[in-house]
């Protein structure tokens, strides 16, 4: 059994730990330790990697949305032949159950089962078989795959209503879990849970409010998260059990426009007029308006029935695909040579199509240093402290296939144990925002745990996110794919002469608590 909790983070896990007695059991079974996630730590391509050992560039997925080399948009997603461990177990003759993993629309056959993930269209086949649906609907009152429409300074409720829709979410998906093992009995079954980064990104703001009732919303999470894993351990007794995060999360209370610096170092030009129409954006007022005026019931009952011509409009999803289609808009590509798609780290290419940006290795290289010291140049406006920067280059990061569309230098920005998050549209005049839509942004460090027969007990292993498909799949006696880029650790799982105390890492921690 593996659990993926999206986005649970290492040191509020370390923080919360004696709340969090399931999670302590495992680290005292087995093994344990920070797990470090892709650039970027997105949800997808994370899982997508996790699932395969392979870096984007080997599978050609970059997230859910993504703009190519030739500025149209890309829609990332899971098919067979991205070699998931799941396929080589279905080809292997292993039943297996996939519930729930982010960027797994649509489903396709496997021996056993598949229900997609977010994002899911409504009206649409969400699981292989077919009729598991009607089943599962039947089962839950309703299977709901995201919390649909939802912000929750805009709800009608507020943040009281969105917790709602949130819990409501994850009790449907934890019982729909123990549905799906009792039916199939899967050899293999993986699993995600969505709830605690929804509350991570909206709640994070008021960890340090100690008069706030929700103050201890993020710390419940936890709390609530580990007695799914000790409710879903109990019912189906696994043999091995994995419990990771796809990336970590860390606050952030400034947002960066990465579009408008580049711009203002004349390295990016737009159209003239372009930015002024960027804002009438009629569906966005529409969704703002649904949200304050209806309550959360009648938005899920609108959306299921609701054309998915016309509710994925209103999604947050198509507002960032709105967002992304006016960016390639209002670029002047043969005056631009440098522009970002954003992201936990701000994706920078180099715009080839622009004759003054250099074609050879040495030319892009002293482009991408430029956009180094630039970057590296940069103070928080109101405190005049020094923003660090770490920079993670195509060369070192991405090889395969696909590495052409990879950004020719990712940028992660930190200021005082904050993450400064990423905005991709234009604001002229201005830099920095203090007012972020969200609350918490995702980091590479996240977290890992796993027990089995044999396990040393209490082995704190610190590995990458990249390792951990070569190491299910050595355990269950398969072949490891050559183009996997993570390495097995059996052999430090179960070594028998390692001390249990002993600390070993497999990477180098970045900027897990930066300062």
């Amino acid at each position: 059994m593996i659990i993926g909790l999206d986005s649970a983070s290492p040191q509020f896990i370390d923080r919360w730990i004696d709340l969090l007695p399931n999670l302590r059991s495992l680290r005292d079974r087995g093994a344990h330790g920070i797990l470090q996630s892709i650039v970027p730590p997105s949800s997808m391509p994370a899982w997508q990697c996790f699932a395969t050992g392979k870096n984007p560039a080997r599978i050609g997925v970059w997230g859910f949305l993504s703009i190519g080399r030739d500025h149209k948009l890309k829609t990332g997603k899971t098919t067979p032949d991205l070699g998931c461990f799941w396929d080589l177990c279905s080809v292997a003759g292993l039943k297996v159950g996939v519930f729930n993993v982010p960027g797994t629309y649509p489903p396709y056959p496997v021996h056993g089962f598949m229900v997609s993930g977010f994002p899911t269209p409504p009206g649409r086949v969400w699981a292989y078989p077919a009729s598991i649906m009607k089943r599962l609907d039947r089962a839950v009152d309703g299977y709901e795959i995201d919390v649909p429409l939802t912000k929750p300074t805009e709800m009608r409720g507020g943040e009281t209503a969105y917790l709602a829709q949130v819990e409501r979410l994850h009790n449907k998906s934890v019982d729909s879990a123990k549905h799906l093992i009792s039916w199939y009995q899967p050899d293999v079954f993986f699993m995600t849970l969505q709830g605690l980064d929804l509350v991570q990104h909206d709640f994070t703001r008021y960890m340090d409010r100690s008069g706030s009732k929700y103050a201890n919303v993020v710390r419940d999470w936890y709390i609530r998260l580990d007695e799914a894993i000790g409710e879903l351990e109990k019912f189906s007794k696994p043999t091995i059990l994995l419990t990771l995060s796809d990336h970590g999360s860390i606050p952030i209370s400034t947002s960066f426009h990465v579009n408008e610096f580049l711009r203002s170092k004349g390295l990016l030009t737009v159209k003239p007029g372009t930015v002024e129409k960027s804002d009438r954006e009629i569906y966005t007022s529409l969704r703002k308006i649904i949200l304050k005026t209806l309550p959360a019931e009648a938005i899920r009952t609108i959306y299921r029935l609701t054309p998915d011509s016309i509710a994925h409009r209103l999604t947050v999803t198509a507002q960032f695909e709105r967002m992304l289609n006016g960016l390639v808009e209002s670029i002047d590509w043969e005056h631009t040579k440098a522009f970002s798609t954003g992201g936990p780290e701000a994706a920078v290419y180099l715009n080839y199509d622009n004759p003054e940006v250099p074609k050879d290795r040495e030319g892009r290289a002293e482009l991408v240093q430029q956009l180094q010291q630039l970057f590296s140049s940069l103070t928080h406006p109101k405190t005049g402290e020094t923003i660090v920067p770490v920079f993670h280059l195509k060369e070192e990061l991405f090889k395969g296939p696909f590495e052409g569309e990879a950004p020719d230098v990712a940028i992660e920005l930190f200021c005082k144990g904050e993450k400064i998050h990423i905005k991709i549209t234009f604001d002229p005049g201005n830099l920095w925002s203090f007012s972020p839509h969200l609350s918490s942004e995702h980091v590479r460090e996240g977290f890992w745990s796993m027990t089995g027969p044999g396990f040393q007990r209490g082995l704190r292993l610190d590995a990458r996110l990249l390792d951990m498909a070569p190491t299910l799949l050595n355990m269950l006696g398969l072949n490891v794919p050559e183009d996997c880029d993570g390495s097995t650790l059996v052999s430090n799982l179960t070594m028998s002469e390692q001390s249990p105390t002993q600390r070993i890492s497999v990477f180098t921690p970045t900027l897990l608590n930066p300062s």
